[in-house]
């Protein structure tokens, strides 16, 4: 365990995974090249999903004595903490989404021109209405389907982000009162008979923004983390129900994402577990271990936000401006896809760098500012 992170150093590693996976998904689909497994940026997502759900549980688990969960100042500093994570580099991106929003919608037409089955609804990239720029700016865009997937930032998934993180004191709540297990498998239950009782709402939604559609994966990587926790192969299985109920909800589900939900279950049970030094599964982890602790994975992770949040405002402009440029368009499916990575991906992560140090780090500085007693009682605590 890093004793300056507070959780497994791995978990950095997963999430630079993630951030790649979704970012080179985005280009196979947009430059029409189908690569199994990496033409499913979803699956990348999901990855991102679980982890959160994982180290939300376990971060809140372990500060249990010091912030107790019953206490309104418990709640009140989960949320600033997540918010000051989340919000400065996401209104920073949203304002460039939003004013530059016409333009990017002309782009993506262009690259539409040539590969008519990438083609999408351009007018979600020019809506620079009151009501989207208000439903953006206060998160609330995931729960409405007329907004949920309404600019050119892949956002839908941080509003879903964030009403996991404002659900997710009062989900620790209901665990203590009526038990971790049965109360989260409870939930998931609720998210599957809501599918059918609000089938409407549910499907509604073009991209699964809404917090019921994916609840059930946070909730497994809530799972997880007890799992790893009590050592418990119980609580590994429990966690599995998330695919069963992706299964249930069964909204654009493709059956090669629900199967890989369930292998990032296994896998991360594996990775995660505290196994005895010397066994001989610490020695069949140890170099997959190494690769996911190396310098360059953990700085993959701590870029993987950025990288997530940024790599469409770039890979579409240059996209387009290559097909229209260049003979690009006549090139096999494999050179398109190449070409477009060796363009963009250099881009994208020396910008994420310069966004992660002075956007995002700052951010979370200004979050530990704000939750930071007052001078007066620091020096009464001193």
């Amino acid at each position: 365990m890093s004793s300056t992170r507070g959780w497994s150093t791995e978990l950095e590693g997963l999430r630079g995974i993630a951030s790649l996976w979704v970012l080179l998904g985005h280009i196979s689909l947009l430059i029409h090249c189908h690569i199994l497994l990496i033409s499913s940026p979803g699956i990348g997502v999901d990855l991102f999903i679980l982890l959160s759900g994982y180290l939300m549980a376990k971060n809140y688990i372990e500060r249990q004595q010091k912030e107790p969960w019953q206490s309104a100042s418990t709640i009140k500093k989960f949320w600033t903490r997540r918010f000051f994570r989340i919000a400065p580099l996401y209104y920073l991106l949203l304002i460039i989404a939003l004013m530059y929003g016409p333009w990017f919608g002309e782009m993506r037409d262009t690259i539409a021109h040539f590969y008519s089955g990438t083609a999408t609804e351009s007018s979600r990239y020019t809506d620079q209405s009151l009501a989207n720029i208000l439903t953006h700016f206060s998160f609330l865009f995931g729960l409405l389907p007329a907004y949920g997937f309404n600019t050119v930032l892949p956002d839908w998934s941080i509003g879903l982000e964030m009403q996991f993180y404002l659900l997710f004191p009062f989900i620790m709540l209901v665990t203590m009162r009526c038990g971790y297990a049965a109360s989260l498998i409870g939930i998931m239950v609720l998210c599957c008979v809501g599918r059918y009782l609000l089938a409407d709402y549910y499907q509604a939604f073009s991209m699964p923004s809404m917090i019921l559609i994916k609840l059930n994966i946070f909730i497994s990587g809530m799972l997880l983390a007890e799992a790893v926790r009590r050592k418990s192969l119980l609580y590994v299985v429990l966690a599995l129900l998330g695919p069963v109920a992706s299964i249930i909800i069964g909204l654009r589900a493709i059956p090669l994402q629900i199967a890989m939900e369930a292998l990032m279950i296994v896998g991360m049970a594996v990775f995660l577990w505290p196994h005895a030094e010397g066994s001989l599964m610490a020695r069949l982890i140890a170099f997959p271990r190494k690769l996911l602790n190396n310098r360059l994975s953990t700085w993959l992770g701590d870029v993987s936000f950025s990288v997530y949040l940024l790599h469409l405002l770039i890979v579409i402009p240059a996209i387009a401006l290559l097909l229209t440029h260049t003979d690009l368009s006549h090139k096999s499916d494999f050179m398109r896809f190449a070409t477009v990575c060796v363009v963009c991906i250099p881009v994208i992560y020396a910008l994420a760098y310069l966004l992660f140090k002075f956007v995002e780090k700052p951010g979370i500085w200004l979050g530990k500012k704000v939750l930071a007693p007052p001078p007066a009682q620091q020096d009464v605590v001193g």
